[in-house]
């Protein structure tokens, strides 16, 4: 019976992707993109990989194994996902897929110093952000949540602001050679401090579809694979030890796993591969069979509820809930070790209301980003909001992952805010626009324009009274 779902798991994603490419919609912009291949990894090759080589450190993790009718179960609401997910955003998404203007944009010294002013806003609080977390964070785990007990998250987070003001001085400076320095600062920072190793993976696509914007490209070039095998070693490095590059700088090492040689390829192949990097299906597994039958409810979207209270501080609010602020029957925690997991969009579906909550969220998800998506190639020549799409646009393979709206919210707020202020220098530096009003005058009436009200009031032509 698995062996038939996985056969049809890998036929559905084949259609989904013919049916993508057959559409005329695709590009590197498109959300459907990102979504296959993160289906691909997580709903395709991990269950594969998990039933023909046995992958299941992530099970073994959670303290939880699925039966063989969950297994299938599972396949079936990832296929299902997939399926809405897909169909809405093609249909709401769909426009002319070309861009206007084939030459490279080119930006105005107006807009140019407005990013000068901006980075200079953002330097100070990324560098102090910096500073503060130099020591770590310190916190507690509750209920499978962790909460800071020493400071807030929009100080830890704040140095995400660099992410966005990079990716705009790459375009802004045609991608000059001297990005590199900046660039790898960052990336190297992020590599030595360990933890939030996905910004790295998350800047590497915002920086892709930045470049093929600018050279008006569809597709990003055969020679950016060449630069992600580097990002994707480094990522699976920090997977197996956070503190790998920081134990190398301080002279203890490079200390990574250690692998076994006499062990057979198929489990060194396990032991370096059975990663939760990309065991979304196996966190779903559980989702599957916790939900309706263990927790006895849905959450009906009550999860959502959690933006009300998220933007608060703890430090501003003591007693502020943890997660959302009404409790459902739903909880991830109280049959297996959840803790650090995510439960991936189709997952947060089913949690929603089983197959009709994943047709619902699916469905609305897939639209929501389509409507973004048909508005990019209306407006595909206008730069600042073009960066802003793909700022954006770049982060929706953590929605994916993580499921739920609070995550992305968070990542969508330290990534947009940087172009929303430029936007908003930029109009400053501008000319500014008056109310105009227009005035129906009776036949052989006679005007004069006035500078003042002073001088109006002073010269009255003749006959004019």
């Amino acid at each position: 019976m698995i062996e038939i779902a996985l056969v049809a798991q890998v036929v559905l994603w084949l259609a989904a992707l013919w049916f993508f490419m057959a559409n005329r919609q695709a590009s590197i912009f498109h959300p459907v993109t990102a979504y296959l291949g993160f289906h691909a990894l997580v709903f395709v090759l991990r269950p594969i990989l998990a039933s023909v080589y046995g992958f299941d450190s992530s099970w073994a993790y959670m303290q939880f194994q699925p039966s063989p009718e969950i297994f299938v179960r599972t396949l079936a609401v990832s296929s299902l996902a997939m399926i809405c997910f897909v169909t809405t955003c093609l249909y709401v998404g769909r426009g002319v897929v070309t861009f206007g203007n084939q030459s490279a944009p080119e930006f105005t010294a107006q807009e140019r110093s407005a990013l000068v002013i901006t980075t200079l806003m953002f330097l100070p609080i990324v560098a102090f952000s910096i500073y503060a977390t130099r020591n770590g964070i310190a916190g507690q785990n509750v209920n499978g949540t962790y909460v800071m007990t020493n400071s807030t998250g929009y100080l830890n987070d704040a140095q995400h602001f660099v992410i966005p003001l990079l990716c705009a001085w790459l375009v802004v400076t045609r991608f000059h050679w001297l990005n590199l320095i900046p660039s790898t600062l960052y990336i190297g920072y992020r590599a030595w401090f360990g933890w939030s190793r996905w910004t790295i993976l998350l800047f590497f696509l915002m920086v892709v579809m930045a470049y093929c914007w600018y050279y008006r490209r569809k597709w990003m070039p055969v020679w950016f694979i060449a630069l992600a095998i580097p990002v994707l070693l480094l990522f699976n490095l920090l997977g197996h030890n956070r503190e790998a590059l920081k134990s190398y700088f301080m002279g203890q090492g490079l200390k990574t796993v250690d692998y076994d040689a006499g062990m057979s390829a198929s489990d060194k192949l396990k032991r370096r591969f059975d990663t939760q990097d990309y065991a979304n299906f196996d966190f779903l597994s559980y989702v599957v069979w916790l939900v309706p039958e263990k927790s006895g409810a849905y959450s009906y979207g009550l999860q959502y509820l959690q933006l009300l209270t998220e933007p608060i501080p703890r430090i501003l609010w003591g007693g502020k809930p943890v997660g959302p602020p009404v409790k459902t029957g739903v909880d991830l925690y109280a049959y297996a070790n959840f803790n650090g997991l995510t439960v991936s969009m189709a997952g947060d579906g089913w949690v929603t209301g089983g197959w009709i909550g994943v047709i619902i969220v699916l469905s609305l998800s897939g639209a929501l980003l389509g409507r973004f998506h048909c508005s990019f190639w209306k407006h595909v020549d206008e730069r600042l909001f073009c960066i802003l799409y793909m700022v954006g646009g770049a982060m929706v393979p953590q929605w994916y992952r993580d499921g739920g709206v609070v995550s992305i919210a968070k990542f969508l707020f330290f990534c947009l805010v940087p172009i929303l202020t430029w936007v908003g220098v930029k109009w400053c530096l501008g000319p500014k626009m008056v109310p105009g009003y227009t005035i129906l005058l009776p036949p052989d009436t006679r005007l004069r324009l006035l500078q003042s009200r002073e001088r109006c009031a002073a010269k009255i032509l003749p006959g004019e009274r």
